[in-house]
């Protein structure tokens, strides 16, 4: 489905739901990891890439103070006043939505200037780590802005007309509406791709100090291939507060050793100092720290490789990424392996890893642009053989980021 053909069905869903037309179109992209796994939270380095699967919402202001949301994708409606917004079940969608505007009145410091009402539908597949969660939450984001409902100012003087600061800053409270609101504790990669998505272009992104940069894929890039395990994530919640653990195990012994204000984070830490302590430290611990600390240096070499335009050494560094995770960090398994593994015989293959927390989900691939759909074929073909699954396989490309517009009457 094209943006534009998502934005009519969200545009038949709210004439059906409320009648009359919508006035505001906002749509926002999910997002793939395509280097530093598990580097985040430890204020390392990561490149992404925002992909064409995106989320629409579509609306408009009105009168009153309440928030009116209905999504398509799950026939379900909510409302909620703008004063004294409620957290409602773990789990569920409005809460998103709810996160985005309590975030937004807290960050501006008064209530949004009227009520609205919208339609949403989304072609984010829903846990297959393309962060369906941070696109809902980019292109509420933007309605609102687009719809004129921030006080005192325009969607034009709150983006600044794409300025990069002020995406930095709708970032930063798209991030606090999951953190405080949500309740997941998660980085600020999503928000970060949703917004910050260029066509044909990787992102990189400093965890610590907020550096980032939009890195050339070539034109036309390659194709970012996310082949879904078909496993369940129930094992990733524990074992990845786990590895936290884990890597602040290392953190506390250099603290000890250099002082709390030399060292916060595993990112304070170089490789050559974890090998000379390598002796004094848990094994265990150890191989998880040198693999934050090496996916960091593999950063680095594929922003370098990017930018002379080569995607072999690129493809190689996913590579080498995948087979750090499973022999230092070990959050793959024997279904993310396998996907990996046929994955190198296909055509046109460049490069895999797992993607996100891992132990389940979905592995990323860098495919050559004209074999792309030769090599979801072979990799459906190739892992139903050794597992007896049929994975989803979607054949995505780097995107632009979040948009809005207003409607034609």
């Amino acid at each position: 489905m094209t943006p534009a053909e998502l934005e009519a069905a969200s545009a038949r869903a709210f004439e059906a739901e409320y009648g009359g037309r919508a006035e505001v179109a906002a749509r926002a992209p999910g997002r793939v990891e395509l280097l530093g796994n598990h580097t985040d939270y430890n204020g390392g380095l990561v490149m992404a890439a925002a992909v064409d699967r995106y989320t629409a919402v579509v609306g408009r202001a009105r009168p009153g103070r309440e928030g009116r949301v209905y999504a398509a994708n799950f026939e379900g409606s909510a409302r909620f006043p703008l004063a004294e917004i409620e957290r409602g079940p773990v789990g569920t969608w409005p809460n998103y939505v709810k996160g985005v505007v309590w975030a937004l009145q807290e960050a501006l410091g008064a209530e949004l200037t009227g009520g609205f009402e919208t339609a949403i539908a989304g072609e984010v597949p829903l846990g297959a780590g393309l962060s369906s969660s941070a696109s809902l939450q980019a292109a509420v984001a933007f309605f609102l802005l687009e719809a004129g409902l921030a006080p005192g100012k325009t969607a034009t003087q709150h983006i600044g007309g794409d300025s990069d600061a002020a995406l930095m800053d709708l970032a930063m409270v798209l991030r606090r509406s999951e953190n405080e609101f949500v309740g997941v504790s998660s980085g600020l990669l999503d928000q970060f791709s949703s917004l910050f998505g260029r066509e044909d272009h990787a992102l990189f992104l400093d965890c610590q100090s907020l550096e980032f940069a939009r890195v050339p894929l070539g034109s036309p890039g390659p194709a970012i291939v996310v082949c879904d395990s078909k496993t369940s994530r129930k094992l990733a919640d524990g074992m990845y507060n786990r590895r936290f653990a884990e890597c602040n195990a290392v953190v506390d012994h250099f603290k000890a050793k250099k002082g709390e204000d030399a060292v916060r984070l595993l990112r304070d830490v170089s490789l050559a100092e974890l090998e000379a302590a390598w002796d004094e430290l848990d094994p265990t611990c150890r191989k998880r720290a040198r693999h934050v600390l090496t996916e960091n240096d593999r950063v680095r070499q594929g922003v370098a490789a990017l930018r002379i335009g080569d995607l072999k050494r690129f493809g190689a560094l996913i590579s080498a990424s995948h087979a750090s995770s499973r022999d230092d960090f070990e959050n793959s398994s024997p279904a993310l392996d396998a996907l990996v593994e046929v994955a190198e015989g296909a055509p046109g293959f460049l490069g895999a890893k797992l993607s996100g927390a891992g132990w389940a989900g979905c592995t990323v691939n860098l495919v050559e642009p004209d074999k792309a759909e030769e090599f979801a074929e072979a990799v459906r073909h190739g892992y139903f053989r050794l597992r007896g699954v049929a994975p989803d396989v979607h054949v995505c490309r780097a995107a632009d980021g979040a948009s809005a517009r207003p409607l034609d009457a």
